[in-house]
């Protein structure tokens, strides 16, 4: 008998019920998205001028798509780093989670965080950086504006099977 997991059987549930097309993003909740972009307004320099926009830079498409094929344990991993951001502003004083900060504030306890003693926090935050900052720079439409020439040669992208994969999905082909 073929076992089908949690987010197969969801995924299959809300496609028969008819609202699969409601879905934004196959990895992360509405919330964590939330948190996310909150995170990313403040750490990228999407309001430079001729810098790209999250959406331009398809930011939080393709955190969703390279989370969604990492292994159980780095994917909840994840998730814990993205809750423990939202929530530990409560631990330093502010009665609002992350999102709901304002962007100074925002700015001002990551910068508090940059310093802190705690190696969880420092990695938590570290981490979350380094992903968001790898998937933003990665993207062709930020590299002009650093003056980046983009790779020697100039090679054809070439998609991987799970990039294909994750594509087919937000279509609705279940291949």
């Amino acid at each position: 008998m073929h076992s089908i997991s949690r987010k197969a059987f969801l995924g299959l549930f809300l496609f028969c019920a008819g609202i699969k097309s409601k879905i934004k993003y196959f990895y992360f909740s509405d919330s964590e998205i939330k948190t996310l972009i909150s995170f990313s307004e403040v750490i990228l320099p999407i309001k430079e001028p001729g810098m790209p926009s999250l959406e331009e830079a398809s930011v939080m498409r393709r955190l969703d798509e390279e989370l969604y094929f990492v292994s159980d344990e780095i994917q909840e991993d994840f998730h814990s780093a993205v809750m423990v951001l939202e929530y530990l502003p409560f631990f330093y004083g502010t009665f609002r989670s992350f999102s709901r900060l304002e962007f100074e504030d925002r700015i001002r306890l990551l910068e508090l965080w940059a310093e802190t003693d705690s190696d969880t926090v420092r990695a938590v935050i570290g981490n979350l950086k380094l992903l968001v900052c790898l998937v933003y720079y990665g993207h062709k439409s930020t590299w002009v504006p650093i003056s980046y020439p983009g790779p020697f040669a100039n090679p054809p992208e070439k998609w991987s099977e799970a990039r294909l994969h994750y594509q087919n999905l937000l279509k609705g082909n279940s291949v």
